[in-house]
Order: C-alpha cells, then sequence, then structure tokens
C-alpha cells in the first residue's frame, strides 16, 4: 500500500533505501511517466486555461538575449504557486483508484468527490499528512477542501506565517515544527505510522513512489503549456531552461517531460539553480558519479521553498542524466534581484520565482570574466530563448515587500557555484550537449 504504511521513514532508514535505490534507478532515469501524455492527462482533469507566458522585454534586451520567457504559476488555481496541480493529482489519482475508477472517466473535481462519497460516505474522509516550506500544503488542504478530505500540514522551523496562515484558509491543520525541512518529512511519516494517515509528499521513501510520481506529474502541464504558448506566440522553443531544486521533483518532472518531448530531436539546455546553504543537488552533481549527496544542518535560506537537504529518488536521477548546462547554487541576493526584475516587467514572483532570473542576471553580468566564460560554454547570447518558471507568487507577503524595497545586489566573486553536467553512460550525451558541451568550473 502506497497510503499510510509509506511507514515510519527515519533519517537513516530513508537515506540508506534512497542510496540503494539510486543505483539501481540512476541506470534508467525514467522519464516515461511524465511525457506529453501524461501532461495532457492533468490538463484534461483540471480542464482551466493555462497560466500565462510572459515575455521579458526589457531583461531580455538589457542582457543581450533572443527572449526571456516567464511562465507564471503565481495564477495556478488562485494558490499562487505551481504546488496544487501536484497535490491534487495525486490526491485525484488515489481517490480514483479506491473508488475503483479510473481517473480518464472522472470530469473534476466535483465529479471525483460525488463518486468517492457515494462509495465511502461524506463522513468517512482521508486524513492527508504532509511537511511543506509553504506552497505544497497550502495545495495539499486546498485539495482536500475540494474533495471532502482532511489535511495536517507540518512545517519546519522559521516557516512565515502568512503561509501557516493560507493552510489554515482551507480548514487544514498545521505546526510548525522546530527541526529542518528533511526532519519534519520524517515527522510526517511517522504521525502517518501512528495515526492511520496517508502521506502525500514529493520526497521518495522505502516503499513511496506511486503517490510521490503521481505529484511529478501534476507538475508536467505547466511545461506542456509552455511550450505550447512560446510555439503560439511567436513560433519558437526555448534553448534554455532554468529550473529550481528543492528535493528535485519539480525539476525532474520538467525535464522529463522535455526529454520525452524532444524524442530524438534536440531540446532546451537545462540548468538547475539552488540556495547556497541546501544545495543538495549541486553537492550530489560535485561527486562525479550520479549518486546522491545530502547536505545538513538548519538549511537557512531566504528561498524557503527551496531549502530541502535530500533529493528524490525519483527526480535525482533525471537530472543526474539529463541536465546538460549545470548545476548551480546561489546567493539568496541574488532571488531578490530577480523578484525585483519580474516585478518591473508586471510579474509577481516570490522567493523561489524570482530565482531564476536573479541566476540569469548574474551569469549575463558585464564586466565579470567567471561569468562571461560561463555564458560562451552555455551558449547565453543574442539568439538565446530562455524559459524561466516563476514558481510562486507573494506568498510571504512580508519578505515581498521587503525584497521590493531593497536596491539590488552587485555582483561578487562568491555569490553563485557551478558544477559542470556529468558524465552519461557509454560516451553519451544528452542532446543539448551534442551542441554545446558544458566545460568545467572556472
Amino acid at each position: 500500500a502506497q497510503s499510510t504504511s509509506a511507514a515510519l521513514s527515519p533519517r537513516h532508514q530513508r537515506k540508506a533505501w534512497q542510496e540503494a535505490a539510486m543505483v539501481a534507478m540512476s541506470r534508467e532515469a525514467n522519464t516515461a511517466p511524465f511525457g506529453p501524455v501524461a501532461a495532457r492527462e492533468v490538463r484534461r482533469f483540471f480542464g482551466t486555461e493555462p497560466t500565462p507566458l510572459t515575455l521579458l522585454k526589457v531583461a531580455a534586451k538589457n542582457w543581450g538575449l533572443g527572449g526571456i520567457y516567464v511562465k507564471d504559476e503565481s495564477k495556478r488555481l488562485g494558490q499562487q504557486a505551481f504546488k496544487v496541480f501536484g497535490a491534487t493529482f495525486a490526491m485525484a489519482k488515489l481517490l480514483a483508484k479506491r473508488s475503483g475508477v479510473s481517473l480518464e472517466d472522472v470530469s473534476g473535481l466535483a465529479d471525483l468527490r460525488t463518486r468517492y462519497e457515494a462509495k465511502f460516505g461524506a463522513d468517512a474522509p482521508t486524513t492527508f499528512v504532509t511537511c511543506t516550506d509553504g506552497n505544497h500544503g497550502r495545495a495539499v488542504a486546498w485539495a482536500a477542501k475540494q474533495l471532502g478530505q482532511k489535511a495536517v500540514v507540518y512545517m519546519p522551523k522559521g516557516s512565515a506565517q502568512a503561509r501557516v496562515d493560507h493552510v489554515r484558509a482551507h480548514g487544514g491543520e498545521c505546526t510548525v515544527t522546530e527541526l529542518n525541512y528533511d526532519r519534519t518529512v520524517d515527522m510526517a511519516f511517522q504521525s502517518a505510522k501512528e495515526h492511520g494517515w496517508t502521506v502525500l509528499q514529493d520526497t521518495t521513501a522505502p516503499g513511496y513512489t506511486e503517490i510521490p510520481t503521481w505529484i511529478m506529474q501534476g507538475y508536467t502541464a505547466m511545461a506542456d503549456e509552455a511550450l505550447e504558448q512560446m510555439k503560439a506566440l511567436d513560433g519558437s522553443s526555448p534553448t534554455h531552461v532554468l529550473l529550481q531544486v528543492g528535493v528535485g521533483s519539480m525539476a525532474g518532472a520538467v525535464l522529463g517531460y522535455l526529454v520525452e518531448a524532444a524524442g530524438d530531436g534536440p531540446r532546451a539546455m537545462a540548468l538547475t539553480l539552488e540556495p547556497e546553504n541546501a544545495a543538495c543537488a549541486f553537492k550530489s552533481a560535485m561527486r562525479g558519479d550520479g549518486e546522491m549527496e545530502t547536505v545538513d544542518g538548519d538549511l537557512e535560506t531566504m528561498i524557503a521553498g527551496l531549502a530541502c537537504g535530500e533529493p528524490s529518488a525519483l527526480g535525482w536521477p533525471i537530472l543526474a542524466k539529463h541536465v546538460d548546462g549545470g548545476f548551480f547554487w546561489m546567493k539568496d541576493g541574488l532571488a531578490g534581484n530577480g523578484m525585483r526584475s519580474m516585478k518591473a516587467e508586471g510579474v509577481e514572483a516570490g522567493e523561489c520565482g524570482g530565482a531564476g532570473l536573479g541566476l540569469l542576471g548574474r551569469l549575463m553580468a558585464q564586466g565579470c570574466d567567471r561569468a562571461e566564460e560561463l555564458r560562451k560554454k552555455l551558449g547565453l547570447d543574442e539568439k538565446s530563448r530562455v524559459l524561466i518558471f516563476n514558481t510562486e507568487g507573494a506568498t510571504d507577503p512580508e519578505n515581498y515587500k521587503k525584497q521590493l524595497a531593497l536596491p539590488d545586489v552587485p555582483p561578487t566573486a562568491s555569490d553563485f557555484g557551478f558544477a559542470p553536467a556529468l558524465p552519461v553512460a557509454d560516451g553519451e550525451q544528452p542532446p543539448a550537449a551534442k551542441r554545446l558541451r558544458c566545460g568545467a568550473e572556472p
């Protein structure tokens, strides 16, 4: 069973399982579940209009790029973040499975709730438990409310009160712990075991991959929409894509989609980015062998939604095999730069949402030899069409207001780090790298 008995997941058990799983899974880096078929199933089920795709004309001109395209997930289902499609799709898949129906035969959330309650009754809801830095928990609470279920949400220490309030506004129970994100995940699994609850988490664990897979499939819809919108807007496709990494589920899902959609043809070069103090993908990439590393400590960062120290065993193999532009960590101040640049062109971006544009702006900075060398290796120039996902809006209004009032931070010699793309088995290179091979850190 995938639900309650995803079972107790103390850190040593989960880490040992992830390391063993990585050995097997990394050989396949399975992108098949995250292709266009899955994305269109998600889009059909929700039946909503795509979120906006915005061209940042000023930033592109100032930085000498052909185009910067921002997929604005702050508009997703009124929940200010992409997470709502992932959590809701996974909850819907599970309830449909328990009801003995295919989600393909369900016409939406209301229909699914009616079918579920007809079989189990309206007074027998499932309690879904999760850990979140904010957006995922809000999404779980929203989905539970729509589907007549219950949500229990744990947050790591230091979580913004506004994000707690968002969960409670949808009827979810919310507790802020004194633990970091990864230990709070363990707490969620422990509570599920003790109370008979169902874990709804994009983090993998022993015997727990089905629900994380469904969550990741929910994330593919925004990639499908973005490529469709770029074609409709100016007939283009992205040459580069910047992907934020927490545990790697979003990045793995979007990159998996791009790999599947491209088939044997070329696709956008993928770059990942993380906060300096929670750079588990960067640290894993620095090993050079495709295996996973974790980051310990408080994981303190303004970019709260990316403050995760342990990669997903579903997401990391995809990143290890298919990230061909490299793995970056960045200082928090660069995310603030991105938030202000987004705002200047009419896009509301929170810390995670602004991070991609902030890193891009740093890489395009003039007068920096290191940035210039990387630009050349990555092919970032006047012909580049860069796709960025604004993964959240101002979900912490207090910090958003604070960041908009600050001046941009200037480039420094130590405001980002870079790990090159990992070698691919049998000497093969991913499609984008066939056009341009990324070198070592300058």
